[in-house]
């Protein structure tokens, strides 16, 4: 009984330290990409462009279509804050010319990392625990990565909320990707294909009542409290299932 408690209390204090670190790293994250959201109303002077909302997440450090799609910066900067902390330790580094990746030396890698080459990137090594420092506690188990703003606040990358075009371009992911499988499914099997696909494209279809859902899901989900969406997608769902695929494509606009 003793030795049960003892490995308890050993898990618990782990588990709070990992949930500390992460917490640490994805303010620091946060920071480098200077992450926040816009005002409603511009400056003076200025005026909000097609991929602005002032209801979305914004890396205001990053440029061009990068301060609205930072997936790839934030996990870079994680990785990099976890290396400082000697949760992981450096790979291999290599160069990108055009779509293929080309491994180069560790020497030069290092130099031109550091000089903040945008072609370089680097991998990283680290055991079961550092994964669920970077994407939370039930990660590594099952083969379970965590998603990148999930709300998981055991994680560092899931407690980095997305913006709302990431938002927008996963569901509209999703609901392709759906509405392939739901062709080939079979009658009943291919129900609950529909619902998420229909489901996706009525977030595709209406970007800022998803995006005001997803942000209250992932505040609760950082505080440990359920969500449940309250928006009324009936009339999506009828459309998806009374005319067929072609109106789900036409609204998706592919």
């Amino acid at each position: 009984m003793a030795s049960s408690t003892a490995s308890k209390d050993r898990k618990e204090k782990k588990d709070n330290s990992n949930k500390q670190q992460a917490n640490e790293i994805k303010d620091a994250v946060n920071k480098r990409l200077g992450l926040t959201t816009l005002p409603n109303t511009p400056p003076p002077g200025q005026k909000w462009g097609g991929m602005d909302s002032p209801t979305s997440k914004v890396a205001l450090n990053l440029k061009g279509k990068d301060r609205w799609m930072y997936g790839k910066e934030a996990s870079k900067f994680t990785n990099d804050e976890m290396v400082k902390r000697n949760l992981v330790k450096v790979g291999n580094y290599f160069r990108q010319e055009g779509g293929n990746f080309v491994r180069i030396s560790k020497e030069e890698g290092e130099k031109l990392y550091a000089a903040g080459d945008k072609s370089i990137s680097r991998s990283v090594i680290g055991n079961t625990n550092a994964l669920k420092i970077k994407y939370g506690s039930n990660s590594g188990t099952n083969n379970n990565i965590g998603a990148m703003g999930s709300g998981d606040p055991t994680g560092a990358m899931t407690s980095i909320p997305i913006s709302r075009k990431m938002l927008e371009s996963q569901n509209k992911a999703q609901a392709i990707i759906g509405l392939a499988m739901g062709a080939v499914m079979p009658g009943l099997a291919a129900i609950p294909v529909k619902i998420a696909t229909a489901q996706a494209a009525a977030d595709v279809a209406q970007p800022g009542a998803a995006y005001e859902d997803y942000t209250k899901k992932f505040d609760a989900t950082q505080q440990g409290k359920k969500f449940t969406s309250q928006r009324n997608l009936q009339g999506v769902l009828k459309l998806g299932f009374t005319k067929g695929k072609k109106s789900l494509k036409d609204k998706l606009g592919i």
